[in-house]
């Protein structure tokens, strides 16, 4: 397994954590707005920073794609 999928579990790990939410429904919201290739292309800016602010920043692409 490459390091930047073991990263992106963990990123999905810590999401599900940070937002209480399933596996499932975190798989859900990374297809749905592209987090798996957002997390794999900035892998290594990404792999620097702490949780939160990994989940904040993953909100904050959200929100870009979403349009809001």
């Amino acid at each position: 397994m490459s390091k930047e999928t073991t990263f992106l579990i963990y990123c999905m790990e810590r999401y599900r954590y940070f937002k209480g939410l399933s596996g499932a429904e975190v798989a859900k919201t990374f297809e749905q707005f592209g987090i798996y290739g957002y997390i794999t292309k900035y892998f290594e800016s990404l792999h620097t920073i702490g949780d939160q602010c990994i989940v904040q920043d993953i909100d904050d692409y959200i929100k870009a794609a979403s349009g809001g």
